[in-house]
């Protein structure tokens, strides 16, 4: 077998600009020690991230310090080790990796290190910083090495025993000297400080098995998962060894044939993850190794390319709740375990592409080349390669759609809800419709009042068609209209992104909410009692400006008379935004401005679409497939006069 690292390693890093590079770990390091000073300072402390005896005897040692030295060290170590990873990482990209995915894997490290250190800073450094120790013992070249072989792997391995695979790395790499001397020197330092002080390293260790023993099911660490499936005591350790060891060794394989490969920091994120995967406790090392391991490719067409990195950044940065919709539990089971299970399939499942594999350096087509946008040559915006018309991977658009539900919803519930607030603004709404003869809310929702069965209907249709349409349409588009997919979904978020921006910036009461009006959703009701039944309970009552339902509906009928060559089926699409605003009038959950906010924030999706990629939402060449030459008149006039192609 080949050796693990030549002694050493190319300079493929040299020719990256080194400005972008420069930026991108200048803002990581800021980002480091704002979070880590402001975490400390905020009263969370160190915590409790400490697995073994140096790990406790640094603990004790920050303990018995002031409060502003023990601040000053961490700070200090967490920048230290950001600054070391990105240089290391910036001095040998994976291979053929293009700059923007280097810099977008800076970015992502500030905001892992952000939010890491934001839960449990102590444990965050910790992690951080045996992520470092382990990278300059494989990355740095042997010559300029900062530290002896196996020095930097030995402190790592003291700091956090379960990083002693990487010493099983190296020793399978014909590397066993430096592998002999890591871990000499780990135990070496795991036995001083037990001398040093042996009660708190039982103590620790104790407190580590206790927490594998009664792992609670909030736990993102394998013994959480097995506590999820009703399994305690001997028969978790049982399983949880059986699985870790199955894991551990097939990444030991998989991560000496990727090294060999020249792939050396997804050989190391690939045991990283099987690190993260066996070990007891989840923390940010365990999301910064699955970033590492987002720099492999897999899959064989150009379209399923970006999936496995959107995922593993996804789920590294994410919260669970974010992915996990609370519906079904056996799917819910999964997201909430998201973390542990992706590490798993990095280390020992994902088909990870050799660089001699004829799929390594297959390259996505570009749509056809659209117009200048407003005759400016510098749009639009994104480059050939990022504008494709052709069917994007079915996986990545379900965890787009899903974690943009998990964001939409986020943000609507915590936008604010001042019920004072938003009820001036909801008299402010309505003086602007009367000043401009809008005001319909009280004989639309005065109508619907007398008649029980309008009511009703309104209601029903309130709260059964907002997500079932647009789910449906992008289906629809998906299935028989992949020319037009990309475009349409784009405009969506979009709008539904500003929609969000909309909520937090100018809470609004809905008609049925506002004092003095009259106006109700029941017969019975009033302002005080008149839920929606469970809706009223899970969404922010005071996020009514814009209208998403509108917003949808309208985004509905707009893609369907777009893709649609049956004019009469265009034409009845109509009729679901018309009903939609009948519906949300006359059941008082909205004003009518509300959806003229909503029709708004669509034609600001449709413009934002436009620039990105120079295809307009109802342009009959949006839909041509990849390839395709549009004749030069026809480019200049950015739109097709003839029959639409099938794509279409």
């Amino acid at each position: 077998m080949r050796p693990i690292l030549p002694a050493s390693a190319p300079r493929t890093g040299a020719a990256l600009p080194t400005v972008l590079i420069g930026l991108g770990l200048a803002a990581a390091l800021a980002v480091t020690a704002a979070f880590t000073w402001s975490a400390l300072t905020r009263g969370g402390g160190t915590g409790r991230p400490w697995s073994g005896p140096v790990t406790g005897l640094a603990a004790g040692a920050l303990g018995g310090a002031s409060g502003t030295a023990a601040r000053v060290v961490l700070t200090a170590a967490g920048v230290a080790a950001v600054a070391a990873v990105g240089a290391l990482l910036a001095r040998d990209p994976p291979p053929g990796l293009p700059l923007p995915r280097v810099t977008g894997m800076l970015a992502a490290g500030a905001v892992l290190v952000a939010t890491g250190l934001r839960e449990r800073p102590g444990a965050a450094v910790v992690g951080l910083c045996c992520v470092a120790l382990v990278l300059a013992e494989f990355l740095a070249p042997g010559r300029r090495r900062p530290l002896p072989g196996g020095v930097a792997l030995g402190l790592a391995v003291a700091l956090q025993p379960a990083l002693v695979l990487f010493a099983v790395l190296l020793a399978v790499g014909r590397a066993r000297r430096r592998a002999l001397r890591a871990v000499a020197l780990a135990l070496a330092l795991d036995a001083a400080a037990w001398a040093a002080r042996p009660a708190a390293s039982a103590r620790g260790w104790r407190r580590v098995a206790d927490s594998v023993a009664v792992a609670g099911p909030d736990s993102r660490s394998v013994p959480g998962l097995l506590a999820q499936l009703h399994l305690h005591g001997v028969p978790l350790l049982l399983v949880w060894a059986a699985a870790g060891t199955a894991v551990c060794v097939l990444a030991l394989r998989r991560g000496s044939l990727l090294a060999a490969d020249l792939q050396r920091p997804l050989a190391l994120g690939v045991a990283g993850c099987a690190v993260a995967f066996a070990a007891p406790r989840a923390g940010a090392d365990a999301s910064a190794w699955l970033l590492l391991a987002a720099v492999g490719r897999v899959g064989r067409r150009p379209e399923d390319r970006a999936l496995w990195p959107v995922v593993a950044a996804t789920v590294a940065l994410l919260p669970p709740s974010l992915l996990d919709p609370t519906i079904e539990p056996v799917s819910g089971l999964l997201l909430r375990n998201a973390p542990a299970l992706t590490a798993a399939a990095a280390a020992a499942v994902l088909p990870f592409r050799r660089t001699g594999d004829p799929l390594w350096s297959v390259r996505r087509r570009p749509g056809p080349t659209p117009a200048h946008p407003f005759g400016r040559s510098y749009l639009p915006l994104l480059p050939a390669g990022l504008r494709p018309v052709s069917r994007p991977n079915p996986l990545l658009e379900l965890l787009f759609v899903q974690v943009g539900y998990g964001v939409y919803s986020w943000i609507r519930n915590a936008a604010p809800d001042r019920a004072a607030v938003a009820v001036g603004h909801a008299r402010q709404v309505l003086r602007a419709e009367e000043l401009l003869h809008l005001d319909a809310e009280r004989l639309l929702n005065g109508w619907a009042l007398r008649e029980p069965a309008v009511l009703d209907l309104s209601l029903f249709f309130y709260k059964s068609f907002h997500l079932i349409v647009p789910m449906l349409v992008l289906v629809w588009l998906y299935l028989w209209r992949p020319g037009r997919y990309r475009t349409s979904r784009t405009v969506l978020f979009t709008a539904t992104g500003l929609a969000l921006a909309g909520f937090w910036a100018y809470p609004l009461a809905p008609p049925r909410l506002t004092p003095g009006l009259g106006l109700r959703d029941s017969p019975a009701g009033t302002v005080a009692t008149a839920p929606l039944g469970a809706l009223t309970e899970l969404t922010n009552q005071y996020a009514a400006m814009p209208s998403l339902h509108i917003a949808w509906a309208l985004w509905c009928a707009l893609c369907v008379s777009a893709a649609t060559r049956r004019r009469g089926l265009g034409g009845l699409a109509w009729l679901y935004p018309a009903a939609t605003l009948f519906a949300v009038v006359a059941s008082a959950n909205h004003w009518v401005l509300d959806a003229v906010g909503g029709a708004a924030v669509v034609a600001v999706g449709c413009l934002v679409q436009y620039v990105l990629t120079g295809r307009r939402l109802l342009d009959r060449s949006a839909g041509l497939p990849p390839g395709t030459v549009l004749p030069q008149q026809q480019v200049a006039g950015g739109a097709e006069r003839g029959s639409p192609p099938r794509g279409a």
